[in-house]
């Protein structure tokens, strides 16, 4: 018998691929404060990050939304489960984007760079140590659970849906 491929294999590929871009946010990150500074190519990786953030890590929020947690929350329940953990960090990475931006913006209008770039830092640094978290925790628990929980064919159209375009 040929065994299914992994349905979360997109979103694992993603947590690779996000994990690269978040290195390259940390070295940014650690560059400006060693330095005291802000170059214009630190800025630019800044904004990169910014544009990731939005572009490509909140649509794999929202398919994991949208397509993993309801399926689950109907198996194990939402509230005081895994997929009310999973949802409540959701949030709290959209809070810290937020805070991330306001911190590159008080950067780009700042006279003395060096408290703004810590601001920065500090934004970036939660936004870093607190998705690595996360993408573990859902390799660790969600993802298995998943796995447990759901019948084949509700594995099948996770896949399916997950499946890029």
């Amino acid at each position: 018998m040929r065994e299914m491929p992994d349905p979360f294999g997109s979103l694992l590929t993603d947590h690779e691929d996000f994990g690269e871009k978040l290195a390259e946010l940390e070295a940014t990150l650690d560059e400006m404060v060693t330095l005291r500074e802000a170059s214009a190519g630190n800025l630019d990786l800044i904004d990169e990050a910014l544009r990731f953030f939005e572009e490509e890590l909140l649509p794999h929020f929202r398919r994991e939304e949208e397509i993993v947690l309801p399926a689950l929350a109907a198996r194990i329940g939402r509230y005081g489960s895994l997929v009310n953990v999973v949802e409540y960090e959701h949030e709290e990475m959209r809070r810290g984007i937020v805070k991330l931006k306001e911190a590159r913006d008080a950067l780009a209008a700042a006279n003395d760079p060096w408290p703004a770039i810590q601001e920065l830092n500090r934004h970036g640094i939660f936004a870093i140590q607190f998705l690595a978290d996360h993408f573990r925790k859902e390799r660790a628990s969600l993802f298995p659970t998943a796995r447990e929980e759901l019948s084949p064919e509700e594995l099948v159209r996770i896949r399916t849906d997950l499946a890029p375009r």
